[in-house]
């Protein structure tokens, strides 16, 4: 009697480190994930106003040589 019940006490502990574990590894990959779509979302945004001031610059370069040589 006393084996089992330092067996199900043995039981009961592993069922809650377990339960601890899996609860801990939840908390942490959702924070990891947070952050990594967080990180996506502004390396995101960054390239597309990259994108943008490239498209910008191209189109002025373009006008300001157009002018300086097609002078009519």
């Amino acid at each position: 009697m006393n084996t089992e019940l330092m067996h199900e006490l043995q039981l009961l502990q592993q069922s809650r480190a377990n339960k601890f574990a899996d609860e801990l590894t939840d908390r942490f990959l959702s924070s990891v994930e947070a952050v990594n779509e967080k990180f996506t979302s502004s390396i995101s945004k960054r390239g597309n106003m990259l994108m943008i001031l490239e498209s910008r610059l191209s189109l002025s370069t373009l006008r300001r040589l157009r002018e300086r040589f097609f002078k009519k």
